[in-house]
Formats: structure tokens, sequence, C-alpha cells
């Protein structure tokens, strides 16, 4: 696939959370010299709250709000990397704005991988929270796997290594340092 120059100058990391969005992202950073931006952070800045503290009082509602206007405003930014947050491009029409104003890569596991890579985290996300994660996860796969799939570049991060799956990007993308 060939992408405009106008689209190179930014990166849209996406997929369903613990599948190597930010290490990804922060890797591939410093292999092509770009600075990374994680839309969560913004919103975490931007509202002084933490993202499960937004759910707790406001709702998701509100959160995926904030969030589309976070996305919006990354699309004048140049020569970055964009970390984006596991639910954004199953909102609205964000995965047609970002393919619009960008690259999408779209990382992806298997679910098992998934839940051993957020289970050990020490953040517990807000949409796993509770009994049955795994049954959770499953039914949010099913329910964003669409949106995913509409993502311009695709990797299974399952069983490649970070370095991998960063040239792999870098290849697909036709990014020049």
């Amino acid at each position: 696939m060939e992408f405009s120059n106008q689209q190179k100058e930014r990166i849209y990391l996406t997929g369903f959370m613990g599948t190597g969005k930010s290490t990804v992202g922060a890797y591939l950073s410093r292999m092509i010299s770009r600075r990374i931006i994680d839309t969560d952070s913004l919103i975490e800045k931007e509202s002084g709250m933490s993202i499960p503290e937004i759910f707790k009082t406001h709702g998701e509602e509100y959160f995926r709000e904030l969030e589309r206007s976070v996305l919006i405003s990354t699309f004048q930014l140049k020569n970055v990397i964009i970390s984006t947050g596991g639910g954004l491009p199953a909102y609205s029409d964000n995965i047609k704005l970002i393919n619009q104003n960008g690259i999408s890569v779209c990382l992806m596991a298997r679910p098992d991988i998934i839940l051993s890579r957020v289970s050990s985290e020490n953040n517990i996300r807000p949409l796993l929270h509770g009994d049955d994660s795994e049954k959770k996860l499953n039914l949010l796969i099913q329910k964003r796997v669409y949106y995913y799939i509409l993502s311009n570049i695709l990797v299974d991060t399952s069983d490649k290594t970070i370095e991998e799956i960063a040239k792999y990007i870098w290849v697909e993308a036709g990014i020049t340092k």
C-alpha cells in the first residue's frame, strides 16, 4: 500500500489493550527518530484525572468524547507516532479519520497473551474490572475487531520481538528516517 507524504507524518498505533502499543511505540520512536504521543496521557493531562477516575466519575461515553477531541488535535502534528487507547478506533468514525490523516497500524495479539500482559500491570484496566475478565476480553475483542481490521497495517505481536514489530511497521509504512 502506498501512503501520501501527509499520511506519513503521523503513524497511529491502534489495537486492543495489552497488544504492545506503548512498548512498540517507544521503540519505533527511537528507531525512526520521531516523538511518541500517547492519547491516554494527553487525556489525563487535560482532564487532571486518571483514566479509571474518568470512567468512574463521568462514564465511558464522556471518556470517548475526550478521546475523540484529543485525536482530532493530533491531526496537525508532524513527524509523530501516536499510541491510541484500545477503544479509540471503534468509537464514532475515528478509524476513518485516522486513515485520512495518518497511517493506522493495528497491533493484535491472542487473547491469552493480552490477559497475561494486562494482568501483570499495576493498574487494572477499567473495562476488564471485576469477575470473568477473560469473557469480558473476548466480548470486547468481538465488538472492536471490525474497526481494527480497517487499519492500514495489521501486525500480530503475540510471538514477535519488539524489534521485529517495529521493523515491520517501518518497512510497510514506507517511512524514511
